[in-house]
């Protein structure tokens, strides 16, 4: 059982927000609900659950897919901070006022965006965007036994283009971990898992403050109330599926 504290704002109480802050606020708590939907996912589905080569090839593409999301909306909620957080001074007030761990997270996502990185590289070259010019140099390293299948089922939803991802995949993982490419997934999880635990206390500590200062308290203090969240799995045991069973009326 999840005990959860329940926080309801008012219009009102936005509203004595000043405009700058308000968008900030809204913006980076969308981008963390965002954050937290993808790094789970991602989690989820990183570890292969099957042995079946069919079940190992189709959860292998769909952790890339999200792996290639998270990515890319970890880089676009850095641009955010740049714009919304250092770009309009609101951090020349805030900073001075971080605790410990919220000036350490700062400071890592400073000099991890502060060089080449992982969500950069992924996010530029392969979340958004589909390069002609990426699928020639990993077409040429192809081998027998690489993956190369096509599954058709009745149902879209079910139909897996292996070959596609086997190429497209290499092209990604190639860009972080040139030859090695189990390295690259690897550093991929650990670059995004460590960006987003950096992101969230920074985020948690901006809303903090700015409810603090406008509100008169912390989220805890504004009538926050303790609810219960019942049956709610074991974050090691949960699996996202490819293939599902689908209902059809027609089927009867």
């Amino acid at each position: 059982m999840l005990l959860i504290h329940h926080i309801s704002l008012s219009p009102e109480q936005l509203k004595l927000i000043p405009q700058s802050k308000r968008r900030l606020l809204v913006l980076v708590a969308h981008a963390a609900n965002e954050l937290s939907v993808l790094s789970k996912l991602f989690h989820f589905m990183a570890g292969p659950s099957s042995d079946v080569a069919i079940l190992m090839q189709a959860e292998n593409m769909q952790a890339l897919v999200i792996g290639r999301l998270l990515a890319g909306k970890i880089y676009e909620c850095w641009n955010l901070l740049k714009s919304a957080f250092f770009g309009n001074a609101i951090s020349k007030d805030y900073e001075q006022k971080f605790d410990p761990e919220a000036s350490a997270a700062l400071s890592q996502l400073k000099k991890y965006f502060g060089r080449e990185n992982i969500t950069a590289t992924v996010r530029n070259g392969h979340t958004f965007h589909y390069s002609l010019d990426q699928v020639d140099g990993d077409f040429n390293t192809l081998t027998e036994g690489d993956a190369l299948d096509i599954y058709l089922a009745k149902s879209v939803t079910n139909t897996l283009y292996v070959f596609g991802d086997t190429i497209a995949g290499r092209a990604m993982l190639e860009g972080i971990k040139p030859g090695a490419h189990q390295e690259g997934y690897e550093a991929l999880l650990l670059e995004t898992s460590l960006a987003v635990k950096h992101m969230q206390t920074m985020i948690d500590t901006i809303m903090d403050l700015c409810f603090q200062k406008h509100l008169g308290g912390n989220l805890y203090v504004l009538g926050a109330k303790m609810i219960k969240i019942k049956g709610a799995p074991d974050s090691q045991t949960v699996k996202i599926p490819y293939f599902i069973e689908i209902y059809d009326d027609k089927d009867e």
